[in-house]
């Protein structure tokens, strides 16, 4: 108990310096509920990956797979425990097996959904599918957990992570599961912030039970401050994500005082009461679509004039609580991301490569794809850190070695990119040029 007390209070002290904390009680157990809601055979695992198109020279099926529902009780800001939901995919093996965490990109919608529906799930059945024990949680206030989700704070997203695996490990003798000892945590765009949030938290010696072995997080937004405020003075293809982080800070640290809304110019002083009021429905693609390109013209000047000039600023303090380039990971770390990403800009992941490798050699980074935004960008980084696991889970000297090689992975990015293509002339009527032609040709 007193190990686990000293565990507790560093946490506190490392990311809840300015949260007002009431005394700790943590629950005798964390896991609430699990539910069995399906269980994947492996024929049909493999008529679904034949049906996407998924190559099992890469990513194949050699397991049947249960998928449960997850309820548990994580720590919030204040050092209470609140409810919180998530999927856990569980290889049919009796080998002791590895456990993955894949933690999922941006989402608006409180509403989520279990299963091969959601895109994201789909990866983390895929690591399930070649013996890993595959975490999906879904971040606080999604999915039907307590509070609101504050959107890229690292404390939230890190407890998130690690208390679903502290729930799931609890209920692992009686669903007859063994794990080896290793854990690998990966996720994109939110979710490479959070895999990369989760890892820096669990080598604070805040949870000694839970060991990183390796990470790889993916086009995540590492440097909130620098590389990725930037955008919002650009046009830029998301500005949804301007107001989503300024109101979820504040519902977690009251960063302005009085009313919030009243930072947003006219009419969207008044239209964000609509769009992020609970039960939130409303997906980022129907945000970006309102709202205006450059998402700094949202906001009234003096605030815009404090966060450029004022480091004091609590927005500012807090947004730079939440980089995460500036530390150095124990275990091995592969930062992946796109030169040609337009939404979470590669140079995060350089600017944490070059403060984190002159100091540890085991971090390396994986940037390609000139041609490759965001989403095309997101089959490639998958692969590419699944390879980098499986090559730890099978004691290879050279753990950042693809053995296939590039090739056959850009393949599939090109893959995604033409499918992209086909959706957009679905949606617009127009033809989209191939972003991936010049990229063909090389390869050929």
């Amino acid at each position: 108990m007193k190990k686990v007390l000293f565990s507790s209070i560093l946490v506190l002290v490392l990311f809840c310096s300015t949260t007002q904390t009431k005394a700790f009680n943590p629950p005798d157990t964390y896991m609430v509920s699990h539910k069995l809601i399906y269980s994947y055979t492996q024929d049909s695992l493999d008529r679904f990956w034949k049906s996407k198109g998924i190559p099992q020279i890469l990513l194949p099926v050699k397991n049947a797979v249960d998928m449960y529902e997850i309820t548990y009780k994580g720590m919030w800001l204040d050092s209470t425990f609140i409810m919180a939901k998530g999927v856990l995919y569980v290889p049919k093996s009796d080998k002791p097996l590895a456990e993955m965490v894949y933690c999922h990109g941006t989402r608006i919608s409180v509403a989520q959904s279990y299963g091969i529906n959601d895109l994201e799930q789909v990866v983390t059945m895929m690591h399930a599918a070649d013996g890993y024990i595959s975490y999906f949680p879904f971040y606080y206030g999604l999915g039907g957990g307590d509070k609101e989700h504050i959107y890229h704070d690292a404390f939230t997203e890190s407890m998130s992570v690690i208390y679903m695996i502290k729930a799931c490990r609890e209920i692992f003798p009686t669903i007859g599961v063994k794990t080896s000892g290793d854990l690998f945590l990966t996720g994109y765009s939110q979710g490479g912030h959070a895999s990369m949030a989760t890892h820096k938290m669990l080598e604070s010696g805040a949870f000694p039970d839970i060991q990183v072995t390796a990470s790889s997080p993916m086009s995540g937004a590492y440097d909130l401050t620098g590389v990725q405020a930037a955008t919002m003075f650009t046009d830029y293809d998301r500005p949804h994500y301007l107001p989503y982080i300024l109101l979820s800070f504040q519902y977690g640290y009251n960063i302005w005082e009085g009313d919030i809304y009243s930072v947003f110019n006219a009419p969207f002083d008044k239209d964000m009461k609509t769009y992020f009021a609970q039960p939130r429905e409303l997906d980022y693609g129907y945000l970006d679509s309102v709202l205006p390109r450059v998402p700094s013209t949202m906001i009234i000047d003096s605030l815009v004039t404090l966060f450029k000039t004022d480091t004091n600023f609590i927005f500012t303090r807090k947004l730079r609580e939440n980089n995460l380039y500036n530390w150095t990971p124990k275990a091995p770390m592969q930062l992946c991301a796109c030169y040609g990403d337009n939404e979470v800009m590669y140079q995060n992941s350089v600017k944490a490569y070059e403060h984190m490798n002159p100091k540890a050699p085991h971090v390396r980074k994986r940037i390609f794809g000139k041609h490759l935004s965001h989403n095309p960008c997101a089959p490639m980084a998958i692969v590419f850190s699944k390879v980098f696991f499986d090559n730890i889970r099978k004691g290879k000297k050279n753990i950042y070695k693809v053995p296939f090689g590039k090739r056959i992975i850009m393949s599939i990015g090109i893959a995604q990119g033409n499918k992209q293509a086909r959706k957009h002339k679905r949606k617009t009527g127009s033809v989209e040029e191939d972003p991936l032609a010049s990229r063909k040709k090389k390869m050929k």
